[in-house]
């Protein structure tokens, strides 16, 4: 835990001096781009975004309690991999879905930005059924993730087959997301709470 906090002092550190050079350098209006509030045309401007971006980073930060436990009590590594993966993909889903890195790898490299998202999704396919033992999980497990792959099924197809100007499709495609989220959240709680139950089954250390 002590190697976390100094992590974190280390990251929040090096931005603020990062932060500071940028203004000591091109001045007070262009550092201003980094500093500015969010605002639109009205006042819930890009909410469904914030919503999507805060629950894929609450997911990583489930995961990242767990991964804590596995590794002060020295769990399976095959767990530990497991949880690691987790924090890093839904972390890096959710600044992708604030910064909108894959558009921009996908103009960085010529290429249709789609292929990233999909890299990760194979990871994430890895992660659950070759380190998760995503088919011995339980019912409840199971049916969360089965829901949100679901919902994210939806989201695809709205995007690629539905006109862009029809009718509550802009809507449906990015709620769709939303509550993919949602179940992707759920599912990470149950796996949350099955750390929490094994720990204080065996008497565990908390991280």
């Amino acid at each position: 835990m002590r190697t976390v906090k100094l992590g974190l002092m280390t990251f929040v550190g090096g931005y603020t001096l990062v932060l500071l050079g940028v203004e000591y350098r091109w001045g007070q209006d262009y550092v201003r781009n980094y500093f500015t509030d969010i605002t639109g045309p009205v006042r819930f401007w890009g909410v469904n975004t914030t919503l999507s971006n805060f629950v894929l980073w609450a997911i990583a930060l489930l995961f990242f309690v767990c991964w804590l436990w596995a590794r002060e009590n020295k769990e399976d590594l095959k767990k530990q991999l497991f949880y690691g993966l987790q924090v890093l993909i839904f972390a890096y889903l959710g600044a992708d879905e604030r910064f909108m890195l894959h558009e921009w790898l996908g103009d960085l490299f010529n290429s249709n930005d789609a292929w990233f998202l999909l890299l990760v999704g194979l990871v994430e396919l890895y992660a659950l059924f070759s380190l998760g033992d995503i088919l011995h999980q339980t019912r409840r497990v199971k049916a969360y993730l089965l829901i949100a792959a679901a919902l994210f099924g939806v989201m695809v197809f709205v995007d690629v087959f539905v006109p862009h100007r029809m009718l509550w499709r802009l809507s449906v495609e990015d709620l769709a997301k939303l509550w993919s989220d949602v179940f992707l959240l759920l599912f990470a709680w149950e796996i949350f709470k099955q750390q929490v139950r094994r720990l204080v089954a065996a008497g565990g250390a908390s991280p």
